[in-house]
């Protein structure tokens, strides 16, 4: 059955070969799903790829880094003197790329903003609502004190950059986005017609100087065949947002591709806040629908093994993952009858609600969800929503018409299990999940600032969840980018390439490329 949910490989058909001259070498282009809507201003998202521009553009006090707790950035340490208490002490020399000197009391100044009624609607503003005062000691050093211990501070300020704060006043949030000012390695100059072709160029005065002097031009291409066809033909070095369906073709094309686990978890959400006697309230049937999945069919098959199966919300190397867990098996026989024990035994209709933005694969991994809750006897009816159907249901908790959703665990955030964990809390607001005994823990794990004991307070409520069963969880997640052989110190983070790492060269003998660009075609069987 699961052969009838595979999509036919891509395509790759060749035309002949020619000499021609070398690619330009003084600019970087790179193909992105698209820019970020909001233009430069970097406090209303936290995912890719917006993320990736803004920081070539600007910099957070703490880098966030895969398997870490954060690295120097604007600050070169930090340190927590009490429970509500931090001090921030700043790297010297940094400026703005209109020459002004960065020093402490920007800081305040960005911070204070984030608190005020005007920036309450940014994504970013709700992460620092637990904030109760900030100044500066001196022009190098920040104290920052909480309203309550906040364990994760510094992951928090990974995704607060330090834009001209001044400059940010002076022009208003409309002008600022248009023209923004950081202190990142890059400058923005343009965002191209239509906001569809950013260019930056490199700050020179940078403490994360680029390695090459090169332009950098982000070029807005949202469907992503078109993206490998603009990397096949040349007309872009790298290309971000593929599938791991893609990896065997651009490789056996000669392109190098770089798969990297991102810590997020798919999954089906299987809320419990429900009226009357709704199955899903039952966590033996939350667990049976776990064991009626074929994930490994899911993470071999259908992803190509590029992603591992699912044991929980978080991902190996994420802050909290507990190795402890093992993924529930693959055991409709026994998923059946626990169905029965629960009172379900011809089972019962699930309503699935899934993103329209999802990739083709996922596609194909939602069909092979259906498919087999159908053969343990539920009535399964997937149905796409609009991204905002998706936010305004996720946001309100009014789910109507539909028992359960496709949901991302996203550690990539903050490297660490503790945001998603909220998710599926009565923490929330309007819950759609919500277990009494998590709450206590979630506390104690959100304001203990010892390292060691935090996470094994998270493990401890992943050991919880696993029991709960509030997702059936799948797999783990992946970014696959691609590039010519040409580019050197490809870097990927949470927040996306380092460019500043990025070099671009082409050997003198290698002056051939295709006359035509090959034709990806992608389609269903």
């Amino acid at each position: 059955m699961i052969q009838s949910l595979l999509r036919t490989p891509i395509r790759l058909l060749f035309a002949a070969l020619c000499f021609v001259s070398p690619a330009r070498t003084d600019s970087l282009h790179i193909a992105v799903a698209s820019l970020p809507p909001s233009l430069g201003n970097p406090y209303t998202a936290t995912a890719l790829p917006a993320t990736e521009l803004w920081m070539a553009v600007f910099d957070p006090l703490v880098r966030i880094t895969y398997g870490s707790d954060g690295e120097p950035g604007l600050a070169l340490s930090w340190e927590h003197t009490s429970p509500y208490r931090w001090v921030f002490r700043l790297r010297d020399n940094v400026t703005f790329h209109n020459g002004r000197a960065f020093t402490a009391n920007d800081v305040v100044k960005v911070l204070s903003y984030l608190q005020t009624k005007e920036a309450a609607k940014y994504l970013i503003a709700s992460e620092m609502r637990h904030l109760a005062s900030i100044r500066a000691l001196d022009s190098l050093t920040v104290e920052i004190r909480t309203s309550v211990p906040d364990a994760i501070l510094p992951r928090r300020l990974t995704f607060v950059m330090m834009v001209e704060p001044d400059l940010w006043s002076e022009l208003g949030v409309d002008g600022f986005t248009a023209s923004p000012v950081g202190t990142g390695p890059y400058q923005l100059i343009d965002w191209g017609q239509g906001n569809a072709a950013a260019t930056l160029k490199p700050h020179s005065t940078s403490w994360r100087r680029p390695r090459t002097d090169a332009t950098v031009v982000y070029r807005a291409v949202r469907d992503r065949t078109s993206r490998l066809q603009s990397l096949a033909s040349g007309e872009v070095d790298i290309i971000t947002g593929l599938h791991v369906d893609d990896v065997a073709d651009l490789e056996a094309l000669g392109f190098n591709v770089f798969v990297q686990p991102n810590g997020q978890i798919k999954s089906i959400a299987l809320p419990n806040v429900r009226e009357g006697n709704h199955p899903l309230k039952n966590p033996q049937v939350r667990r049976a629908l776990n064991m009626a999945i074929d994930k490994n069919a899911i993470s071999k098959l259908i992803l190509n093994g590029t992603v591992e199966v699912a044991s929980q919300g978080a991902a190996p190397g994420i802050f909290g993952f507990n190795p402890d867990l093992a993924p529930y098996p693959y055991d409709p026989v026994r998923a059946r009858r626990i169905m029965a024990e629960a009172g379900f035994p011809n089972g019962f209709s699930l309503g699935i609600g899934v993103l329209t933005a999802s990739t083709t694969p996922d596609d194909i991994v939602f069909q092979k969800v259906a498919q087999d809750l159908r053969q343990v006897g539920l009535i399964v009816e997937l149905r796409q929503l609009p991204y905002s159907d998706f936010v305004r249901r996720f946001n309100s908790g009014r789910w109507e018409d539909l028992d359960a959703f496709s949901l991302i665990w996203n550690n990539a955030t903050f490297q660490d299990s503790i945001w998603p964990i909220e998710y599926f809390s009565c923490l929330r607001a309007n819950p759609f999940f919500c277990d009494a005994e998590l709450t206590p823990m979630i506390l104690a794990a959100k304001q203990e600032m010892d390292s060691a004991k935090r996470e094994n307070l998270q493990r401890n409520i992943m050991a919880r969840l696993h029991d709960l069963a509030p997702a059936i969880w799948l797999t783990d997640s992946v970014h696959v980018i691609a590039a010519t052989k040409e580019i050197a110190g490809l870097s990927l983070q949470p927040t996306g390439l380092q460019l500043e790492r990025l070099t671009k060269a082409i050997k003198a003998e290698n002056k051939w490329r295709l006359r035509e660009a090959p034709k990806f075609e992608s389609f269903k069987d």
